[in-house]
């Protein structure tokens, strides 16, 4: 059971992370197209600039979960590196509860929250073109939810890795 509920998590992730990663396409569509407009026509759009910072947001945000998934986020384990796989691994599974659950734990709590407020008062932008603010507030809990269980999917792993099974 719980091998197929990693097999599930690690699958979710990367079809989003795939997904995701599409969202380049129109991002630079959208910066292409500004560039052309306000350098060309000297027409600026009142868009634009909104439109790829939500963009990118979402491409950020949503990346979490995969970029756990492939252990491909930032970390600094100069000291560790040099410890024996075994008390690396060890190390790893204490943390995740000591640190990552605690810190991801509470922004999931918060983000929910924020989000949660966007949507009751139908939040809106305070620029020009005002698009509605509440989907894009909602990635935030989505996105941590994801990087979640991705967490627990990979501590799932590394019990396995430290008894010397393979998942």
């Amino acid at each position: 059971m719980l091998k197929q509920f990693v097999r599930t998590v690690d699958a979710v992730n990367q079809f989003v992370g795939r997904f995701t990663s599409y969202l380049l396409v129109p991002l630079v569509a959208v910066v292409c197209y500004e560039v052309f407009m306000r350098k060309l026509f000297n027409l600026p759009t009142v868009w634009a600039f909104e439109m790829t910072v939500y963009i990118y947001g979402f491409h950020y945000m949503m990346a979490m979960g995969v970029t756990m998934l492939y252990d491909k986020h930032i970390r600094i384990d100069i000291i560790t590196l040099q410890l024996p796989q075994k008390i690396q691994l060890i190390l790893r599974l204490i943390t995740f509860w000591l640190v990552f659950v605690p810190f991801i734990g509470a922004m999931l709590w918060a983000g929910t929250e924020y989000a949660a407020k966007s949507w009751m008062q139908w939040e809106h932008s305070w620029s020009a073109w005002k698009p509605p603010l509440y989907p894009f507030k909602t990635v935030i809990p989505v996105s941590l939810a994801l990087l979640f269980i991705q967490g627990f999917a990979n501590f799932i792993k590394e019990w396995y890795q430290l008894k010397g099974e393979k998942i």
